[in-house]
């Protein structure tokens, strides 16, 4: 025996320890080493048992619990957040809607730290104590670095932890420093699809009726209109809207009683009366389109919808309207004043419905 190697040794020693365990635990005999076999096996079995569950669950909670929209990297939200500063980007702050009724204003980021934000509320005109703690709904618009031609749109919550009242009267407010960032819609022009309260009047004319019969700087000369919408008319629907471009949806009674022709590349003009998302007010624009697709096909007299771009704007000389003086539309920033009112309408409907 002593002539044998160790290792040999070693499995000889170890085949007949496990063979008397079992020998003891078939006979109904408690040892220690057969109770200290049964635990182990037991003990790894249960280990084994929850290590895979833990592993297997870890994913999956992932996948439900933080949507993939959702910015939860300290790193990256400060990243963010100094952008927003750096930009001097618009922030629109609401108050919590599960507070009641929605109230929003405008501020602008002026400092984002660990400790907190510092937020200017230069519309704000009074501020009292009752507000310290109050739940916010911020929104901002950031260009990115790898996107610059692209606007991406961030909502946070936070709330009020301290405010100050400048000399000037000018209102801002500490607020607490958000756990996570919410990226919504991310593209070039946030698009909304506005309920027909807010569209109150939408006309359209070929560029060759207003050239032909009227003058493009003065509106009151463009005739009837070949299309008309909202509380004006049945012929036209306004499906979507964004600074740089709308969707329209023509009537099929309007597609049968007009003998025009629509092409790709046709142009129209168009006024848009538009009630502010608040509905305390309302605006109207004059733009010039350009028919960029048709859906589904352009001779259709049954159902035919026309995705438009904005090419041109009228921009009023002097209030009251006195005429019109036509600039054109820059492709990637759109008009700023129908991008706005697009912005705005979207946080409006996600405060007190829900659906953008």
């Amino acid at each position: 025996m002593d002539d044998l190697p160790h290792s040999i040794l070693f499995q000889a020693s170890l085949d007949s320890f496990f063979t008397g365990v079992f020998e003891d635990i078939l006979a109904g005999r408690v040892t220690l080493e057969s109770v200290l076999v049964v635990v182990a096996f037991f003990g790894t079995f249960v280990l084994l048992t929850s290590l895979a569950y833990t592993f297997a669950g870890k994913p999956r909670m992932r996948m439900l619990d933080q949507p993939i929209t959702w910015v939860t990297n300290y790193r990256r939200i400060m990243e963010l957040l100094d952008s927003a500063v750096t930009q001097r980007s618009k922030v629109r702050v609401s108050f919590h809607r599960d507070l009641g009724a929605a109230r929003s204003t405008d501020g602008v980021l002026l400092e984002a730290g660990k400790d907190g934000l510092l937020l200017e509320m230069s519309s704000l005109k009074s501020i009292n104590p009752s507000w310290m703690g109050r739940t916010l709904e911020l929104s901002f618009r950031l260009r990115l670095p790898e996107q610059p031609k692209l606007q991406s749109t961030f909502t946070f919550i936070s709330e009020i932890d301290s405010y100050e009242v400048l000399e000037t009267g000018i209102v801002q407010l500490r607020i607490s420093r958000p756990l996570r960032l919410e990226l919504n819609q991310n593209r070039q022009h946030l698009r909304v699809e506005p309920p027909d309260k807010y569209v109150q009047t939408f006309t359209m004319w070929t560029d060759e009726q207003v050239r032909h019969d009227g003058d493009p700087r003065s509106p009151d000369t463009w005739g009837l209109p070949l299309y008309a919408g909202g509380s004006g008319g049945h012929d036209i629907e306004l499906l979507n809207l964004s600074g740089g471009g709308l969707r329209v949806r023509i009537a099929p009674g309007a597609l049968r009683a007009k003998t025009n022709k629509i092409t790709v590349s046709q142009q129209y003009y168009c006024q848009l009366t538009l009630a502010d998302p608040d509905l305390d007010g309302f605006s109207t624009h004059y733009v010039l389109m350009r028919v960029g697709k048709c859906y589904d096909d352009c001779e259709s007299k049954t159902e035919l919808s026309l995705g438009m771009t904005f090419t041109a704007v009228g921009v009023p000389f002097d209030p009251p309207l006195t005429g019109l003086r036509w600039r054109t539309v820059d492709r990637d920033f759109g008009i700023r004043e129908l991008d706005d009112w697009a912005y705005e309408l979207h946080l409006e409907l996600y405060r007190n419905k829900g659906i953008a």
